[in-house]
């Protein structure tokens, strides 16, 4: 790996652990400022609508600026108006404050949903082929780390430290990561990016890219079923199975994410072991680790005793990472840096899209069947994911393998 690459690793997990902090104070400061459970929980209906919004017109940026410039551009704008939002901490209560904290989460959210699609054409770029499983597994294993601490302790620094040394200490690793930035070598674009695109050309090509092809297409199909089952972890839905089904306190609720997210970090770190041997069966693995994360979270749903739940979910982590991270490399393999920013950016799109529905389904749910229902709900929801990759890539074989005897 180069030195480009670990610029990019250390933004990525100085990026994630400020947004998980800064996530954590947020909600504390707005639940403190309106005491309104319902309003506070507008803050992820929020952040998802700007997320959405950033990846939609990314494009748009993506064609006249060099990757770096737009990721410096993207941490620049959220590390302003997160000092702003440290200034307004000192404000008393009104209804302009609450306005004005909404209007910067708006903007944070906007600028955040660049990161994940310019990463990934970033990585597509500096990194060979024949090493990306093994650059995404490292990368992945680093998230969850970074995720897993910023979770598990910011509570404790929030009690402790109070909510302005919080943000402070957001502040600084946001800083962190734009200074890693720098030292990325510099990304140059594809020689069709100097092509002049309409504004609905720059939109709405990447959305062609991602439904022309039909491997990428399949496997978008499958993304968005399994995104519907991957709000299984939404938090009220997570401590209501723990309450409901495993008949215990917060603090199991606890031990579960923390088992999740070690078990991904875990994963990751494996399949960066052996990452070159993953290279040739990308799409197999897909579908074995989806196999895998599917039946898991189907026996899960019908636990009862939580020492089992909590094993179950600690091989749930490597099941997701496998799949994951076998995807993300089949989308940086099938286009070029261009292509893909957008197709990258397109696809998160849409899945912020069904996070967003799947927030009010899954609640409803577990609202009038109970949690469980839920989880078993979604296991089945995977495995169909799974059947419907197994059966179209499989056709897809039989048919290549078919006509080459014809030709024969």
């Amino acid at each position: 790996m180069n030195k480009s690459y670990y610029s990019i690793l250390i933004s990525q997990a100085t990026t994630n652990l400020g947004f998980s902090l800064y996530t954590m104070t947020v909600i504390l400061f707005l639940h403190h400022l309106i005491n309104s459970t319902f309003l506070t929980s507008l803050i992820t209906l929020v952040s998802i609508l700007a997320r959405m919004l950033g990846s939609t017109v990314l494009p748009l940026f993506s064609t006249k600026l060099h990757f770096r410039s737009l990721l410096l551009l993207s941490q620049i704008v959220q590390f302003t108006f997160l000092l702003i939002l440290l200034c307004l901490f000192t404000e008393k209560n009104s209804s302009a404050l609450i306005f004005l904290t909404f209007s910067i989460i708006v903007v944070v959210s906007f600028f955040n949903g660049w990161f994940s699609p310019l990463k990934t054409t970033m990585i597509r770029v500096i990194v060979p082929s024949e090493s990306r499983v093994k650059a995404n597994s490292l990368l992945s294993t680093v998230d969850q780390t970074s995720q897993f601490i910023g979770w598990s302790f910011g509570g404790f620094l929030l009690a402790f430290s109070g909510k302005e040394s919080t943000l402070m200490i957001t502040l600084s690793l946001i800083l962190i990561s734009m200074i890693s930035l720098l030292f990325i070598g510099t990304v140059y674009k594809s020689f069709h990016i100097i092509k002049q695109e309409s504004i609905i050309s720059s939109l709405f090509n990447g959305w062609k890219y991602l439904f022309k092809d039909k491997k990428l297409r399949a496997l978008i199909i499958m993304d968005l079923m399994e995104s519907w089952a991957g709000m299984i972890w939404i938090g009220a839905i997570s401590l209501a199975f723990v309450q409901e089904a495993l008949h215990k306190r917060e603090t199991w609720w606890g031990y579960i994410n923390g088992a999740y997210y070690l078990g991904s970090m875990i994963g990751g770190f494996l399949i960066y072991r052996i990452s070159l041997k993953l290279n040739k069966n990308l799409m197999l693995l897909m579908l074995v680790g989806a196999t895998s994360f599917g039946l898991l979270t189907l026996l899960y749903g019908f636990v009862s005793s939580p020492i089992l739940a909590l094993i179950l979910v600690l091989f749930m982590g490597p099941s997701y990472i496998l799949r994951d991270l076998c995807q993300e490399t089949i989308f940086q393999n099938a286009s070029d840096e261009h292509t893909l920013t957008k197709m990258m950016a397109a696809r998160s799109t849409l899945i912020q899209f069904i996070f967003l529905l799947a927030i009010i389904g899954t609640g409803i749910i577990a609202d009038v069947f109970g949690a469980r229902l839920v989880y078993i709900l979604a296991g089945i929801l995977l495995l169909t994911s799974v059947i419907y990759g197994f059966s179209h890539f499989l056709f897809q074989s039989n048919r290549a393998h078919a006509k080459k005897e014809l030709d024969y």
